[in-house]
């Protein structure tokens, strides 16, 4: 039976033995762990990134030592790898795709992107027929517009077709033929311009917004889409722009130019408008039997077109009254 009272030795660390008298000499607590035995103290350079933790090795995080910078390592090493760069280009094109198909997806509940293009597919031989169409209409014998069974016929194989090329580009030239205008007048700002700008596209929606409040009243059925109204109306700044530019030549010309492109613009309309509107049979453009056409129906779609027609030139004196040469 080992003996209680018998003193057991008290070696490591520095720290004293239970009951110790203060005579015996503290270097022997002092002189830390023997040889041999593992002291992180002395294992590793004290420096400011030095953390020592029990159970967890040591990592140096002052970039000390022949390791070099391993947080600018790491990404270098990442993009240098072609397989992980590839999965990165794939992941970034994934997520490229996802958000055009949302976008588009979020589009498509108002417009149509696809009905869109149809009004833009043209090209140079039908820009220049229809202009000439729209200047010269009343040599025009056929106004009927061709269809596919889902669809009409693009733009461009069909020259009675509505686009929003021509409307498009015809409004930015009237912009810029005013801004011309005023210029040659001294009255040019860029204020001004803005305003013209600002003032045509309130109009061309009042306009456009009136017609669809005419259609709702007369309780009248047709397949013209609001495109097609924006398109037709808006054929009419082709001759907003020869009227303007006629009145840089002389200023009397004006008023003279403005009477042939106001019936012109007029005449172009109903009839176009008419094999949409009021065809001559009770039967309408796509073949479908309408019995609206007849009688009070056919009277109601005759206002409307004239309606249509003859506000095309109330427009077209109003919006050129400030910018042509007086």
């Amino acid at each position: 039976m080992q003996d209680q009272g018998a003193p057991m030795p008290y070696p490591q660390y520095g720290y004293p033995p239970p009951n110790a008298q203060s005579h015996q000499d503290p270097s022997m607590y002092m002189a830390g762990p023997p040889a041999g035995m593992y002291n992180p103290a002395a294992q590793a350079p004290m420096s400011p990134g030095y953390y020592p933790q029990q159970g967890m090795p040591f990592m140096p995080m002052g970039g000390g030592g022949g390791g070099g910078d391993q947080t600018n390592f790491m990404p270098a090493q990442f993009l240098q790898n072609p397989v992980m760069a590839n999965m990165a280009m794939q992941y970034g094109q994934s997520l490229v795709g996802q958000g055009k198909e949302a976008l588009d997806r979020e589009l498509n509940k108002y417009v149509a992107t696809s009905r869109i293009k149809y009004y833009f597919s043209v090209d140079t031989a039908y820009v220049a027929k229809k202009l000439a169409l729209l200047l010269f209409p009343f040599t025009h014998r056929d106004w009927s517009v061709k269809y596919n069974p889902d669809e009409p016929v693009q733009p461009r194989y069909e020259l009675n077709a509505p686009d929003l090329y021509i409307p498009a580009m015809a409004f930015v030239t009237y912009l810029l033929i005013g801004g011309v205008s005023l210029g040659i007048q001294e009255r040019f700002s860029p204020e001004g311009l803005g305003i013209q700008a600002s003032t045509a596209l309130v109009w061309a929606f009042i306009e456009v917004l009136a017609i669809w409040v005419t259609l709702y009243i007369m309780n009248i059925q047709t397949k013209l889409t609001s495109f097609d109204i924006l398109a037709f109306s808006s054929y009419k700044y082709v001759g907003m722009i020869v009227a303007v530019i006629a009145s840089f030549i002389m200023p009397s010309a004006y008023h003279l130019a403005l009477i042939y492109v106001s019936a012109a613009t007029m005449f172009f309309l109903i009839r176009s408008l008419k094999v949409q509107i009021l065809p001559e049979s009770s039967h309408d453009s796509y073949g479908e039997q309408n019995t609206s056409f007849t009688g009070e129906g056919s009277k109601r779609r005759t206002y409307l077109l004239l309606f249509m027609g003859g506000l095309q030139p109330l427009m077209m004196w109003w919006l050129t009254r400030q910018i042509a040469r007086p």
